[in-house]
């Protein structure tokens, strides 16, 4: 169903969007909208979403949204599974989010991100802006994406993560020689790890539980639990004092 600001009365309450704040502007094709739910001008939610309650939808954002393919795109695309925003989420301006999205309660998307299909985003996550992050990719809870990241395809990331401006990462060593396999794998990144600005991390790397990468780093090879690596390959510089280390025995699990 197509709603707009145009609709009559009747028809705004046949959609449940009576009380919202909903732009005159906005272009909306679901049915049932949570409560105090507030989409701004020129957004587009589709048919596939599910909006829950306290969630605010910044201009020109677009929800739901199906992939446009050619025969150059060699992944599978998927063109069913719904689009869900959790409670208290809040999504900027000029954000599009495409289908089989799911973003976890009191998480924030910041203005001009791109989240591509099948992306799970857990509770209380920070995306800040101009960030993309590709398919088939997991985001833990309290997590931290800052400016400017790209999150690759087929990434694995935990909990409490924080990654800094500019990290950038990669799923295929063959420069797409192969096409869209089982090769593709992007890195591991488990909880607590934290990343500076401007790292690399390349094709299927894991980074272990509370180790913490320099700013500038490339990172090819694994690293271990609660050590510090830096440099161009990453290498170990120290193992992290008790007094930085971002988790303790209280807060591990």
């Amino acid at each position: 169903m197509y709603v707009q600001a145009t609709l009559s009365l009747t028809d705004r309450k046949k959609v449940n969007i009576l009380s919202q704040n909903i732009a005159k502007t906005a272009v909306i094709y679901i049915q049932n909208i949570g409560d105090s739910v507030s989409i701004k001008d020129f957004a587009i939610i589709y048919a596939n979403t599910t909006l829950k309650r306290n969630i605010i939808i910044g201009e020109h954002a677009v929800i739901g949204k199906l992939p446009s393919r050619n025969a150059l795109m060699k992944k599978k695309i998927e063109e069913k599974g719904q689009t869900i925003l959790k409670d208290n989420v809040v999504i900027g301006s000029n954000v599009v989010i495409y289908n089989n999205v799911l973003i976890g309660e009191n998480s924030l998307i910041g203005d001009n991100t791109s989240v591509f299909f099948n992306v799970t985003i857990g509770d209380n996550v920070l995306i800040s802006r101009n960030v993309t992050i590709n398919s088939n990719t997991s985001i833990g809870n309290y997590t931290r994406i800052m400016d400017n990241t790209h999150i690759t395809g087929r990434a694995v990331i935990g909990d409490h993560v924080f990654i800094s401006v500019g990290v950038m990462s990669a799923n295929d060593n063959s420069f797409g020689k192969y096409g869209y396999g089982n090769h593709i794998q992007g890195p591991v990144i488990e909880d607590y790890v934290s990343i500076g600005a401007g790292a690399v991390l390349l094709p299927g790397v894991t980074l272990k539980r509370g180790c913490m990468v320099a700013a500038g780093s490339v990172v090819k090879n694994d690293v271990p639990e609660d050590i510090i690596v830096a440099g161009n390959p990453a290498t170990f510089v120290r193992k992290i004092p008790k007094a930085i280390r971002r988790y303790s025995t209280s807060n591990s699990d």
